[in-house]
């Protein structure tokens, strides 16, 4: 096993690119960034694989970022490296911005982390808590992200989406996996083929969701008032809230709800 350790203390930002395997990341209390890196077999060239990475720390702006290199291929040992399996784990101080690339590797990050910019192939990704910006794009793995403090962009092929909460202005696009948010505080808009949609509670701001045969959830908090477009084609449209053409009045915040499928079934709840 490869490990490097790193004083980070600032701002910090993690670049980490590995094709395979699976990267465990934990933010800690502290200014010391340690890497450990590791891959299946015992085999020379794996060895090699390994030790030639780039890990390094380097200036980036007013603050620090560590880069984790593992080269997609090397040069005659392309089906060493299909069979090698790398481990990484990273730990780093609280608020760490993450970028991530990868293959078919899994992600899983627990602790309190910045901004995420991932693209991931076929792997999952889990983060626990996020307070900026995140832009995730990913083939077929699943997304599972608890906490988002910033705003979001997140895109599926066929992998399913699971967001906790999410504080800013909130995409999630999926062609056929199934997008779930649980609470919304801000603006959201959910796109899908074939997936089912649930937006769980949103108090305020536009709630767009829009599908071609998945079934569309949506719940609407106690005390915010609602405009609510629903349209499907063949599907069948239920609400426990009055649909009106116009924004109903009173106090409260104001949710403009519009939801339109073509054959997927429209729900409309009172969280």
């Amino acid at each position: 096993m490869r490990r490097e350790s790193f004083h980070t203390p600032g701002a910090l930002r993690l670049d980490l690119r590995l094709p395979s395997g699976e990267i465990s990341l934990e933010s800690v209390d502290g200014e010391e960034t340690i890497v450990e890196l590791d891959a299946s077999g015992s085999s020379e060239e794996v060895r090699e694989l390994v030790e030639g990475a780039r890990i390094e720390l380097r200036q980036r702006g007013d603050g620090q970022e560590v880069l984790v290199d593992v080269p997609r291929r090397r040069r005659g040992l392309g089906l060493i490296f299909e069979r090698a399996d790398f481990r990484l784990r990273v730990t780093a101080p609280h608020g760490a911005d993450v970028e991530v690339s990868t293959a078919s590797a899994d992600v899983d990050g627990r602790g309190h982390f910045g901004g995420l910019r991932a693209e991931v192939a076929s792997g999952d990704l889990r983060f626990a808590e996020l307070s900026g910006q995140v832009d995730v794009k990913s083939a077929s793995g699943d997304v599972d992200l608890e906490h988002i403090g910033g705003t979001a962009k997140i895109a599926t092929a066929s992998g399913a989406v699971r967001v906790g909460r999410v504080e800013g202005v909130a995409t999630v696009r999926s062609a056929s996996g199934d997008v779930v948010v649980d609470e919304a505080s801000s603006s959201v808009t959910v796109q899908t083929a074939s997936g089912d949609q649930q937006v769980g509670s949103v108090s305020s701001g536009r709630v767009s969701m829009q599908s071609a045969s998945g079934d569309q959830t949506v719940g609407i908090r106690a005390g915010s008032r609602v405009h609510i477009d629903a349209r499907t084609m063949s599907g069948d449209t239920t609400s426990e809230l009055e649909i009106e053409d116009a924004p109903a009045l009173g106090d409260g915040p104001e949710v403009e709800l519009r939801a339109t499928s073509m054959s997927g079934d429209v729900r409309i709840l009172r969280a």
